[in-house]
């Protein structure tokens, strides 16, 4: 069997079945079943490998996988929302939250109270959401006291874990997320997570 740079065409055909087989089960394994959206397949990535025959050659840039992981959102797709892994992690997060919610049916819900863990469990899904949560928001999810809850926040603020900012359209607002280094922990927290 030759080198890269001597595939026939033929060969390149199965080169590409091969890798869309390859990125229909990287998309199956991370929760993504909708059918990809322009402009996130690896084919530009074999092309820059073998192209015409040619022998192989180093892109001129080095080709980006975020589409296929934790990416961004996709403004392709205007306002569609996130999609792929960012909406399977959000679903995934909010049905934890459902869940911790209906312990209060059966015991009394300051038995459960942590309102730290609520707080970052909001925040997380609304970074894979694409949405933004004020401090009275996030209050609310807290599911204790307000002023219990403001507590928190400060105290979460202080440690470095949430970061507070200003809403640029409106001055009375105070958006809240989370502090880039607690995000990836709690990304690494859920790549470990079992359903």
């Amino acid at each position: 069997m030759g080198g890269i740079g001597t595939e026939t065409g033929s060969q390149d055909s199965d080169l590409y079945a091969r890798l869309d087989e390859l990125e229909r089960m990287v998309r199956r394994l991370m929760g993504e079943v909708s059918t990809p959206s322009a402009g996130t397949s690896l084919r530009p990535l074999a092309a820059d490998y073998h192209h015409g025959g040619h022998a192989h050659r180093e892109p001129a840039t080095r080709p980006s996988f975020g589409s296929l992981g934790r990416a961004p959102f996709d403004d392709r797709h205007g306002d569609a929302g996130p999609r792929g892994f960012d909406s399977g992690r959000a679903k995934l997060v909010r049905r934890l939250i459902r869940k911790r919610r209906q312990r209060d049916q059966f015991f009394p819900s300051d038995l459960f109270a942590d309102p730290a863990w609520d707080m970052m469990l909001d925040l997380y899904a609304a970074h894979y959401e694409r949405r933004e949560i004020s401090v009275s928001s996030l209050c609310i999810a807290a599911a204790v006291p307000a002023t219990t809850a403001l507590r928190w926040i400060k105290t979460m603020v202080e440690d470095g874990r949430f970061v507070r900012v200003a809403d640029p359209e409106d001055g009375r607002r105070i958006i809240v997320s989370l502090a880039d280094d607690t995000r990836c922990r709690l990304d690494e927290y859920f790549d470990n997570f079992e359903d």
